[in-house]
């Protein structure tokens, strides 16, 4: 039997009975390769959970790793990653994954593996006094459920086949065709970041645009972390877009194993009648086909985004929702739908703060808010 896990911090998920034949421990430095390799034989492993990326949060924000490896007679039959954020005032919370809505959760071979992996989470968010603890999924997750974690989907991801070149065309719509037509008629150059002053020219864009969202950035050390870190092993790459030599536009892809995601993605206003934002796209397509990528992840939208989620479905990608897991521990879980409220007080504040405020101010509140 399961019981329901409420907001009381005495509340208890029973564990399931004896599980001697999975192990579930703290990854180490030399489980590393064992991690990595478990991680390319999974069609859906993508960066976020190497431990590139891990080295990359850490270093970038400070946040505190607690991989979790599972394994069967010595071989490794599943991974979790987490990382444990903290704020001096606001607490502290156990998430798998900050930074993105969907690729958390676990990576296992059976679903005992799986359980197992969840029930030691649970366990540390416990010992570790956590506001709470969140599962970032791409889908529902049975054993979750069976465990009595509060669930939701708040928002759509939208992810596509790249299965073939003529496959993938066949499914762009004509709208999105004839934009790549205008775009280069009207001068937008596509080039690949690589240079630090090209990653600079990006953020420069990325900026003002997110200012223009109402959305807190990422300050100027995840970008010369990107470039120091990720671009030399060629599991980033930022396509800028040019028009009459100038960088008006861009879009950042995290590249590992079987699949890209799309992270960003920015055009000053200027830019967005010329169609840049179509070119980049179809960049970021073209790029997959052509590396032998067999996704791309546009990233997640609001339910109420449906212009967004339409224009992503028009370059051949489904939606589905991005599936939440969460469990209250000493404090409430937030509702993740209102960071995407396009017309919430914080947002209108935001937009009206000077540019230089908002990348000082934006990695602060990113520590945080992830």
């Amino acid at each position: 039997m399961t019981l329901r896990i409420d907001e009381n911090p005495e509340s208890r998920v029973p564990l399931s009975a004896d599980r001697k034949s999975v192990g579930v421990r703290q990854l180490n430095a030399s489980d590393e390769r064992q991690w990595t390799g478990f991680l390319t034989t999974r069609p859906e492993a993508n960066l976020y959970h190497t431990p590139l990326w891990r080295d990359f949060i850490t270093s970038c924000f400070n946040h505190e790793p607690l991989y979790l490896l599972a394994e069967r007679a010595g071989a490794v039959s599943g991974i979790l990653p987490l990382f444990l954020v903290r704020n001096a005032f606001l607490g502290s919370k156990l998430l798998s994954l900050p930074y993105d809505v969907s690729s958390g959760g676990a990576l296992a071979l059976d679903d005992e593996s799986e359980r197992a992996l969840y029930e030691h989470a649970i366990a540390e968010a416990r010992r570790l006094r956590v506001g709470f603890l969140e599962f970032r999924s791409d889908r529902p997750r049975p054993v979750l459920d069976d465990l009595g974690l509060i669930r939701s989907e708040p928002v759509v991801i939208s992810e596509m086949e790249l299965d073939g070149k003529s496959s993938v065309w066949q499914r762009v719509a004509e709208d999105h065709v004839k934009a790549l037509r205008k775009a280069r008629n009207r001068g937008v150059e596509i080039r690949l970041a690589g240079t630090r002053q090209e990653f600079a020219d990006f953020y420069r864009v990325y900026l003002e645009v997110f200012r223009a969202f109402g959305t807190p950035p990422y300050g100027v050390r995840y970008f010369d972390l990107l470039y120091e870190r990720l671009h030399p092993t060629e599991h980033v790459k930022i396509f800028l877009a040019f028009v009459d030599g100038s960088c008006v536009g861009g879009l950042q892809l995290f590249c590992w194993g079987r699949n890209l995601v799309s992270k960003f993605a920015a055009c000053l206003p200027e830019a967005v009648p010329r169609r840049a934002y179509a070119a980049l796209y179809g960049a970021a397509i073209e790029y997959g086909l052509q590396a032998g990528f067999a996704r791309l992840n546009w990233g997640s939208s609001s339910r109420s985004q449906a212009g967004l989620i339409a224009f992503k479905e028009g370059w051949g990608a489904l939606g589905r929702p991005a599936v939440l897991y969460s469990l209250p521990v000493r404090g409430s879980v937030p509702d993740v739908a209102r960071y995407y409220d396009p017309d919430g007080v914080r947002k209108r504040i935001w937009r009206k703060l000077p540019l230089p405020w908002t990348r000082i101010v934006g990695h602060s509140l990113n520590r945080w808010f992830c």
